[in-house]
Order: C-alpha cells, then sequence, then structure tokens
C-alpha cells in the first residue's frame, strides 16, 4: 500500500519534469548559449536566418555549392559540443548531395566555395538531416569546423590517370570514370544490365594487395557496386578484363572490414577488379 501511495505522489512530479522539458524552447536557449559563446571567446561570426552562426575561414576558389540543385560536395569536418566534448574527429573525405546532410550542413556549405572553409555554431535543431539523423548530441549546440575539397571523382580521375601512365598501362576511359582494359575478347552478345552473371574475380587495391576473390554464380548486377554495373555490361560471355574504378562507384568514404575487424578497403580507394565472364543468363 505505502508503494502505492509512493507512485502516486511522484507521478505528479514526473509529470511536471516531463511537461517542463516538452515545453523548452530550443531555439531561444541555442540562440542564448551560441550568442553568450561567442561573445565570451570573441568570436566575430556572422549569423543566418535559421538561427545558425558561421565563420567564413577560407572562402574557397571552387564552384559555387547550391541547396536549390542538390549539389553533390565532397569535405571533411570535425564537430564538438559547445561546451567543448569532442564528438567527431577524423581526418577523411566524405561525398554526399547537401539534402542528405544536416540542414546546419546544407546552410553553413551554401556560404562558400568548393575549396573552402567554414566553422558552424549550430542551434541544435539544425543538427539533424531530414531522415532524423542527429550530427551530434540530441538537444545540443555543436560546432563544425568544414573544409570543402573538390569533387572526390577529380581526385580520383587525377590518380587512376597518374597511375596509368607511371606503369605503362593504356585503357579505355568510360563516361563514368570507369577506366577499363579488354585482356580477352569473348563472343556473342553483351551481358546486359539485367543479366545474372557467372564470373570469376580478383580485387585488388592501387598498392596490389588483393582484399577478395572468387566466383560468382546467377549473381544479378543489380545488387552490386556501380562500377560492377557498369563495367560488366562492356563484356561478352568469355571476356577477361581489369577495371581501374574510381572510389565513389566502390565503397566511397566507407572503408571495409574482414571479421576479424581489420581494414581490408580503406576509405575513398581506388580499386582494381580483374574480371571474366564465364556465362550470363
Amino acid at each position: 500500500m505505502k508503494k502505492v501511495l509512493i507512485l502516486a505522489m511522484l507521478l505528479p512530479l514526473l509529470a511536471g519534469c516531463l511537461k517542463d522539458d516538452e515545453n523548452i524552447d530550443y531555439a531561444v536557449l541555442d540562440e542564448e548559449i551560441i550568442s553568450e559563446y561567442l561573445a565570451t571567446n570573441n568570436i566575430v561570426a556572422e549569423r543566418h536566418s535559421s538561427g545558425l552562426y558561421y565563420k567564413v575561414i577560407e572562402q574557397g576558389e571552387g564552384a559555387s555549392i547550391n541547396i536549390d540543385t542538390d549539389d553533390k560536395v565532397t569535405f571533411s569536418f570535425s564537430s564538438e559540443t559547445i561546451t567543448g566534448a569532442s564528438f567527431y574527429d577524423e581526418d577523411k573525405n566524405h561525398t554526399a548531395n547537401l539534402s542528405a546532410l544536416p540542414y546546419a550542413f546544407q546552410i553553413g556549405m551554401s556560404q562558400i566555395n568548393k575549396e573552402g572553409e567554414i566553422i558552424l555554431y549550430s542551434p541544435s535543431q539544425l543538427c539533424r538531416n531530414a531522415y532524423g539523423y542527429i550530427y551530434g548530441e540530441e538537444n545540443t549546440v555543436m560546432v563544425y569546423h568544414i573544409k570543402i575539397d573538390r569533387d572526390q571523382s577529380e581526385i580520383d580521375e587525377e590518380i587512376i590517370s597518374a597511375y596509368l601512365a607511371d606503369n605503362g598501362i593504356e585503357a579505355e576511359r568510360h563516361e563514368s570514370g570507369l577506366y577499363y582494359k579488354i585482356l580477352t575478347e569473348g563472343e556473342g552478345d553483351n551481358v546486359t544490365s539485367t543479366s545474372l552473371v557467372d564470373a570469376s574475380y580478383k580485387g585488388s587495391l592501387l598498392n596490389g594487395e588483393v582484399f577478395d576473390e572468387g566466383t560468382l554464380s546467377r549473381t544479378s548486377l543489380t545488387g552490386l557496386i556501380e562500377a560492377w554495373q557498369v563495367g560488366v555490361p562492356l563484356l561478352k560471355k568469355g571476356s577477361k578484363a581489369r577495371f581501374y574504378c574510381p572510389s565513389q562507384m566502390c565503397y566511397g568514404s566507407t572503408a571495409r572490414y574482414d571479421s576479424n575487424g581489420n581494414v581490408t578497403i580503406p576509405d575513398n580507394s581506388i580499386l582494381i577488379f580483374e574480371i571474366e565472364v564465364v556465362n550470363f543468363y
């Protein structure tokens, strides 16, 4: 009976706490927190109508970045809470369309050009993207330091071109940015984008390290990486070819690991696949 009475006494208090939390106007609270932080640290920053504050470090000499056209950007960033707790600090490039990024990133990036640099002081409600994913701690003002690079496709193009030249390799370039060299021509019709394929393959990094090799049996191309979806239809039954694949047509900025947690494919890796089409249906 005592437990019931205690619970009955606590319920109004709990309800009151929940109600108070629900009634917090984070836009007002975050504005106060950011303004105080900037003043305390003598930081001069511009204020966007959304409530985002930003400080341009480098405008950048590349193309402008436009939210309306949902531009694709290649960038690196670090983030911390307004109190200085580090949240993310990994020095690598990411590539994404603006629409997939937090609202703070979309607004901030559109203030500079490619190859530019900016610091954002973001209200908590701008730290999430359109899918609800939060780039930081919930209901917390975040500080983002963003550097925008050239497009990863440009970087990959330079690396592949240099690799081919340095190794005396002549290869064809597909409009997608994929390079390929036919080793055995094969016979008959080409594989189609909807074909099921029997194939043998070997995948390696530019340094020659093999990360995978094996066979495929009646495998749909639609479930494979873009490099395969583009490259294999260039082949016929019995064809054998070597493909030099831009990172964005493979695994992009997502590293791949083996069962022991060791990195087998580092982020933004250009991959070489040697593929032989045994049959297709």
